[in-house]
């Protein structure tokens, strides 16, 4: 409950990574918009991950704590270290629960999310669950049974009391869907080629990017193509030369352009006829509301394979094709572009329909969640009609 004459405050637990704290931004300003104060709504994160700066930025305060996954389900020092570490950081996370006396706690899953959702659970504060895969996490497995609500992107995730509200994406996503039919404009590519972007998150992904590069040789030879490749921070100074024109004397930049990071990328999914990239949740969230057909490499090493979980929900509604990730290089990556695109004509299937795995709508379905089982909201706070429908498990 609140401290007297202060507003309601409402505990956001989890980050770490863009996929875990992407979401958790994204609900935060969607209960501002609906009059939660923002100084209200403060972040409890990963001093090891991107929350330092990203969380300030959008205008949350934000807590950060030790701690670390583990590694593997066996006994070493790594482990060791990192349990040791994670406990303090609970034990940490309890106290700040106890001393802020939320209305409510918001657990984005992850292991940067365990501490204060432990301490929601012994303080008794209404705990909401907002999972971004398809499969839960372990940290909403082992604590989704004491939550109100569980807002899950697609039925089964595992969690008790689930709620479909999709995976809550960054307005800008929204907005790059509304104006999917001026984005090549915006960003000065050709078009009348067919656009494909390749993308495997802030750090990139080895494995597609290898497979552009052993691609290129044929890809300059194909007619009408024009591939944007956010290769990452990781790899950009791996990169090769760059290709030699195509015979007819254009510019590499008119089929080929490549960049290490791109903070539209939103812009450029809309852009875009096809994309190549991992199947993250915030990835295939993002993917779905935009409506970009996508070849999906799911990362092998995803805890409980999710990424490949997430994949699927794409390939069941017919938006995409999904390779293993040894299997992809070079000579699949054409094969996939051949059967995905075809070369005769430019594609004619036009943009996916809304999937439920992502809505535009996501964030406010799960806002609301937070309003109806919060002990207390702002009195200045709207309610949305109707409420969420519910499902429960």
């Amino acid at each position: 409950m609140a401290t007297p004459g202060s507003a309601p405050s409402l505990l956001i637990a989890g980050g770490g990574t863009a996929g875990h704290l992407m979401p958790g931004l994204a609900v935060a300003s969607a209960l501002t918009e609906r009059g939660w104060p923002a100084e209200r709504i403060h972040f409890v994160g990963s001093a090891r991950g991107i929350d330092s700066q990203i969380v300030p930025d959008a205008g949350f305060g934000v807590t950060l704590l030790g701690g670390r996954g583990l590694t593997a389900r066996r006994v070493n020092l790594t482990n060791a270290r990192a349990a040791a570490s994670l406990a303090w950081a609970t034990v940490r996370g309890i106290a700040l629960v106890r001393r802020r006396r939320p209305a409510a706690v918001l657990s984005l899953g992850g292991y940067a999310a365990l501490p204060a959702t432990v301490g929601a659970v012994i303080w008794r504060v209404p705990l909401v669950i907002a999972e971004q895969n398809a499969v839960a996490s372990a940290t909403n497995r082992l604590l989704g049974r004491f939550a109100r609500a569980a807002a899950v992107p697609v039925r089964g995730t595992g969690l008790h009391r689930e709620v479909v509200t999709g995976n809550p994406v960054r307005p800008e996503v929204v907005e790059a869907a509304h104006e999917a039919a001026d984005a090549r404009t915006r960003l000065g590519w050709p078009s009348d080629a067919t656009a494909v972007v390749v993308f495997g998150g802030s750090l990139g992904s080895r494995r597609i990017n290898t497979a552009v590069w052993m691609a290129l040789a044929s890809l300059r030879d194909r007619d009408g193509l024009f591939i944007y490749h956010v290769v990452g921070k990781r790899d950009w100074d791996e990169r090769p030369s760059p290709p030699p024109p195509r015979p007819d004397g254009s510019r590499v930049r008119d089929w080929y352009r490549a960049v290490p990071f791109d903070e539209q990328l939103p812009v450029a999914l809309a852009a875009a006829d096809l994309a190549i990239c991992r199947a993250g949740a915030s990835t295939v969230a993002e993917l779905s509301v935009i409506g970009t057909p996508a070849v999906l490499v799911p990362l092998p090493i995803a805890t409980n394979d999710h990424q490949r979980r997430n994949a699927e929900e794409l390939v069941a509604m017919g938006g995409a094709r999904v390779v293993v990730d040894a299997e992809f290089d070079g000579g699949r990556m054409l094969a996939e572009l051949d059967q995905m695109l075809g070369w005769q004509h430019r594609a004619s299937a036009g943009r996916l329909p809304e999937a439920t795995f992502g809505r535009q709508d996501s964030a406010q379905r799960v806002a609301e969640l937070v309003i109806q089982h919060s002990s207390a909201v702002p009195g200045s706070v709207r309610h949305a009609d109707p409420a969420p429908r519910k499902h429960t498990t």
